[in-house]
C-alpha cells in the first residue's frame, strides 16, 4: 500500500488538510465542524486509493482486499486526527470525547464505506486508469445528494454517508449528537459490514473478478445475509422521515397540526393555537409580505410559508436549528418559533423570502459566479435594513456609529461579501443593514435590487465613505454606547473558544438557576467562566449563587473586580449587580438592597432590566406588605395566575397604577388583550411612579389597542410614543403601517434612517 501513488498523495493530502485545520480556530480541535469538513475532504481520496490497490492486487481475496483498503482509509483519516489532537494542547479542546466521537461517526465511518465504494468500483470495471476516477466521484455525488436534501426540503441539517453530520445554520452553536445521527451510522456502518461480505462471496481471486453464477451458488448464505442487511439499509433511507434521518414537508404539517391561508402566506403552526392567535399570526405576515413587496416594488403573488414550532427545542428536533430563526428562499419558506405577538423577528426572515423574486442561483439570492456563490453580507444586509431591525434599543444606524467610534467598525469590502460569516454577528449584520439602508437611501432602491441580482455592489468605496460621513451625524448618547458594550464584546463563533460546549453550559445554568439550586449554579458558572471570563450571565448569576450561600466575601471580590475591570462591559457589572442586590432582598438585607437598586438605575440597560430595577426600589421604598408582594411577583417564580392576584392585590393597597400595570403585562403576555385593557386604562387614570413606567405604559396601550381593533387609539398611542427615542420612532413607524394595513389592507411603508443623507444624482 505504501507503494501505491494515490495513497501517498492521499496521506500528503490528509496531512496537509491538518495543518490548515490547526490554523483555523473552529477546526482546530476535534469537534462537529472538523469532523464535516474532513468527511468531505477525506472520503474521495480513499475511494480512488481503494480503487488502485484492487486494480494492481486483483489475486487477492475479496476479504483482505476490503481489510485492508478500510485500512488504508482510517490510516489516511488518522493523520489529520492525530494533527488536530497535537493542535488541541495549542487551542482549548473543551469536550474531547464528544469531539473524538464526531470524528469516529463521521469521517472514519465515511472513510470506511469510500474503501467499500473504491474496492467494489475496481472490481466492477475492466478500465484500471478510469476506476480511481469513478471512485472518487461517489463520495462527491453523495455530498452532492446531501446539498440537495437540504435545498429540497424543509430540513436544516443533512445526514450525508460518507460526510456525516451537517448541524445547519453556522450561529446555532448548540450542536450535540443527536439520537438519530446514531441510527443513521449504524445504518452505515451495517452498509460497510454488508458491502464487504457481499465483495468476497462475488470475488474470484483466481480470475481477478466478480462471478455472479459461479460463486453466487456456492454462497449463497452469505449473499442473502449481506443482501438483507443491505433491504434493511434502503429501508431505513426510505422511512428516513419517520427515523429523524431527514423530515418531509408533509411530516412537519402533520406534526404541527394546524394550517391557515391568507393573502399572502401559509401559515403551519401548533394544533392548540387558539383561532385568535392563529388570525393575529397570519394577519402579522400577511402586512410583513405586503410591506416588503410595496418597499421593493415587487408585485408576486407568490404566498409565503411561514412554519411556527412550538419551542426551539421542537425546531432543533425537527429541523436541524433551534436557536437561530432561517429562511430558505428558493422554497419561499421560513421557519420559527412561537414567540410574542408580534413575532419580533418574522419580518427579517419575510424579506429574505420575497427577494427570491430577484434573487440569483438556485438559492435565489445575492450570488455572484452565475448564482452559486451567496453574498451573505448583501442578502443578511437587505434583511436587516428593509425590516429595520431594532436590537437592544438601538437601530442599526446606531450600533454602526457605536462601533465606528470604538474603531471596531468592519470594512463594507468585509461585510458585503463571504467574510461577512467570518465576522462577530451582532457586528456583521448591523453593519450590513446599515450600509444597505445607506445604498437606498443615496442610490435608490433599484441599486439595492440591481446589487441583489449582481451580488456585489458597484463603486462599494466610493458608498463606504460617504456611509462613514453619514455616520458621523447619527446621534448617540453615552447611555446607549454602554447598552451596546456587552454585545461587541463577543467573538465570531470561528474564533470563539468552545462555542458548543459553552452553549451546552448555557442551558445547565438555566437548569441550575430554574431548580434554585446555588451551589450548582456556582460550578456551572465557573466551569463556564473557565472558558469564557467575558461572560455577562455566568458573572452575574455566580454574584447572585455567592451571595444567597452566605459567602458574602466572595460575591463582593467577584463583584468589586468587575466593577475595577477596565474592560468589563457596564452592562456585565449591572447583571452582576442585580444579582447581587436581589440576593439581598432574599435574606432581608433591605436598606443595602435598595442602594444597590440606586446605583443600578445609573448603569446603561436596556429598558426592560431597568424598569425592574424601578420597581424593585419603589417596593423597597414602600410599606411591608407592597415590599412582599413585589419580591413574589419579581423574585418569587410564581405562576403567571398566581402573579395576577400578586398584582390584584398589590393594586387594592397602592395608590398609582402600579399593580393593575404589572397585573396587564402578564395578561398581555398570554394574549388576553381585552382583559387587560381596562387595567391598562386605570394605571394610566392614577399613573405610575417613573418616566420609564410611563412610556412602557403607552406601548402596551398602543399594543393591545390595535389588537382589539381600536385602530384609531392605537394610532394616537404610538403616535405619542415616537418621540421617545430613535428606536421609539422606527417602531412606532412599523406600528402606524400595520394599523394602515389592517384598515385599508394595503400600506406606504416608510423606512426609517438617513433621510438627510445627500441623494445621489440622477
Amino acid at each position: 500500500m505504501a507503494k501505491l501513488f494515490t495513497f501517498r498523495a492521499s496521506a500528503v493530502f490528509a496531512g496537509i488538510v491538518g495543518v490548515v485545520f490547526a490554523f483555523v480556530p473552529l477546526l482546530a480541535v476535534h469537534g462537529v465542524e472538523s469532523a464535516l469538513a474532513l468527511g468531505v475532504l477525506l472520503p474521495p481520496w480513499v475511494a480512488a486509493t481503494a480503487a488502485g490497490y484492487t486494480e494492481r492486487n486483483r489475486r487477492t481475496r475479496g476479504i483482505d482486499l476490503m481489510f485492508r483498503t478500510i485500512g488504508a482509509g482510517l490510516l489516511i483519516w488518522s493523520i489529520p486526527v492525530a494533527l488536530l489532537a497535537l493542535s488541541s494542547l495549542r487551542v482549548r479542546q473543551c469536550a474531547p470525547g464528544e469531539g473524538l466521537a464526531f470524528m469516529l461517526l463521521g469521517p472514519a465511518v465515511g472513510c470506511a464505506l469510500a474503501a467499500c465504494a473504491g474496492v467494489w468500483v475496481a472490481g466492477s470495471m475492466s478500465r484500471p486508469r478510469l476506476s480511481p476516477w469513478v471512485a472518487a466521484a461517489i463520495p462527491l455525488g453523495a455530498a452532492l445528494l446531501g446539498l440537495w436534501a437540504f435545498y429540497a426540503t424543509p430540513t436544516v441539517y443533512v445526514f450525508g454517508a460518507f460526510a456525516g453530520y451537517f448541524p445547519g445554520a453556522i450561529y446555532d452553536d448548540l450542536v450535540q449528537i443527536p439520537t438519530r445521527y446514531l441510527t443513521y451510522r449504524a445504518t452505515m456502518l451495517v452498509a460497510v459490514l454488508s458491502l464487504a461480505v457481499l465483495f468476497d462471496a462475488l470475488w474470484d481471486p483466481s480470475a481477478g473478478t466478480l462471478d455472479l453464477r459461479g460463486r453466487g451458488r456456492s454462497y449463497v448464505g452469505a449473499i442473502l445475509v449481506s443482501v438483507g442487511a443491505l433491504g434493511i439499509v434502503a429501508a431505513s433511507y426510505w422511512h428516513g422521515d419517520s427515523l429523524g434521518h431527514w423530515v418531509s414537508e408533509d411530516y412537519l404539517v402533520e406534526r404541527l397540526g394546524k394550517t391557515e391561508e391568507g393573502r399572502h402566506c401559509v401559515v403551519h403552526m401548533p394544533r392548540e393555537t387558539l383561532p385568535e392567535d392563529a388570525r393575529r399570526l397570519l394577519d402579522d405576515c400577511d402586512f410583513h409580505v405586503e410591506r416588503t413587496r410595496r418597499l421593493v416594488g415587487l408585485s408576486s403573488t407568490e404566498p409565503v410559508t411561514a412554519y411556527f414550532f412550538r419551542n426551539r427545542n421542537e425546531k432543533k428536533d425537527l429541523i436541524g436549528v433551534g436557536r437561530t430563526l432561517i429562511a430558505k428562499p428558493w422554497r419561499g419558506e421560513v421557519y420559527l418559533q412561537m414567540a410574542g405577538w408580534p413575532h419580533p423577528v418574522l419580518g427579517h426572515e419575510i424579506v429574505h423570502a420575497v427577494l427570491r423574486e430577484v434573487g440569483r442561483g438556485p438559492f435565489s439570492v445575492a450570488a455572484t459566479l452565475g448564482g452559486l456563490i451567496p453574498n451573505p453580507g448583501i442578502i443578511e444586509g437587505a434583511a436587516v435594513a428593509l425590516a429595520w431591525d431594532l436590537r437592544d434599543d438601538l437601530d442599526p444606524d446606531q450600533w454602526s456609529r457605536i462601533m465606528m467610534d470604538r474603531m471596531e467598525l468592519p470594512t463594507a469590502q468585509a461585510v458585503m461579501s463571504v467574510k461577512f460569516s467570518a465576522l462577530p454577528a451582532r457586528r456583521a449584520y448591523m453593519a450590513a443593514g446599515s450600509i444597505v439602508r445607506f445604498l437606498i437611501a443615496t442610490r435608490g432602491m433599484d441599486a439595492l435590487l440591481e446589487a441583489y441580482r449582481r451580488g456585489a455592489i458597484e463603486d462599494l468605496g466610493e458608498l463606504e465613505a460617504q456611509w462613514h460621513a453619514y455616520l458621523e451625524e447619527v446621534p448617540v448618547t453615552t447611555h446607549e454606547r454602554g447598552l451596546a458594550e456587552v454585545e461587541l464584546a463577543r467573538p465570531s463563533i470561528f474564533s470563539a473558544v468552545c462555542p458548543h460546549e459553552l452553549a451546552k453550559l448555557r442551558g445547565h445554568l438555566s437548569g441550575d438557576t430554574a431548580a434554585r439550586d446555588d451551589a450548582r449554579t456556582i460550578e456551572t458558572c465557573r466551569a463556564i467562566l473557565e472558558i469564557d471570563e467575558h461572560e455577562p450571565r455566568a458573572h452575574a448569576a455566580l454574584v447572585g449563587a455567592l451571595a444567597r450561600t452566605d459567602n458574602d466575601v466572595e460575591a463582593l471580590a467577584e463583584l468589586d473586580a468587575l466593577r475595577a475591570a477596565m474592560n468589563a462591559p457596564k452592562p456585565i457589572v449591572a447583571a452582576a449587580l442585580e444579582q447581587y442586590a436581589d440576593a439581598n432582598w432574599t435574606r432581608g438585607n433591605w436598606d443595602e438592597a435598595e442602594e444597590l437598586y440606586a446605583e443600578l438605575l445609573a448603569i446603561p440597560r436596556t429598558d426592560g432590566p431597568a424598569r425592574q430595577s424601578e420597581v424593585k426600589k419603589l417596593a423597597l421604598g414602600a410599606s411591608p406588605a407592597e415590599r412582599d408582594l413585589v419580591y413574589e411577583i419579581l423574585l418569587g417564580r410564581s405562576s403567571s395566575p398566581v402573579v395576577v392576584h400578586l398584582a390584584k392585590t398589590l393594586s387594592s393597597i397602592r395608590d398609582d397604577g402600579l399593580g393593575q400595570y404589572l397585573e396587564a403585562r402578564q395578561l398581555i403576555g398570554q394574549n388576553r388583550f381585552a382583559l387587560a385593557l381596562p387595567l391598562l386604562e386605570d394605571a394610566k387614570r392614577l399613573g405610575l411612579s417613573t418616566l420609564r413606567l410611563e412610556r412602557e405604559l403607552s406601548r402596551l396601550l398602543g399594543i393591545t389597542f390595535f389588537a382589539l381593533g381600536r385602530y384609531g387609539e392605537s394610532a394616537e398611542a404610538w403616535k405619542a410614543r415616537a418621540w421617545v427615542s430613535r428606536a421609539a420612532g422606527a417602531e412606532a413607524q412599523r406600528w402606524l403601517e400595520r394599523i394602515e394595513y389592517a384598515r385599508t389592507r394595503t400600506v406606504s411603508p416608510v423606512l426609517p434612517g438617513p433621510s438627510s443623507a445627500p441623494q445621489a444624482a440622477p
